[in-house]
């Protein structure tokens, strides 16, 4: 599956002020390559065409580097809905 990214730093997110651990969040909006984008349906995070109004429910990606768990394998921190809801 071929993901393209499309990078857009998250504007008005404050970061934690832990030292030096903390790192920027970045904001993607992430499609395959039939551009399915992602969006919440019945709770659950799906791939589909997004057209005209609907446009909007489209899903941004948020994610933050996890720095404290296993770092030498580099870990992120998915979420969506402007970072509220974790990806597990």
């Amino acid at each position: 599956l071929a993901l393209l990214f499309l990078c857009a730093e998250a504007e008005g997110f404050a970061l934690c002020h832990t030292p030096a651990l903390q790192t920027k969040v970045f904001q993607y909006r992430i499609w395959d390559i039939n551009q399915k984008s992602l969006y919440l349906r019945n709770d659950q995070l799906v791939a589909g065409h997004l057209q005209g109004a609907n446009a909007a429910l489209e899903e941004k990606v948020f994610w933050v580097p996890n720095r404290a768990f296993e770092p030498s394998r580099l870990p992120v921190i998915l979420g969506i809905q402007n970072g509220t809801r974790c990806l597990a």
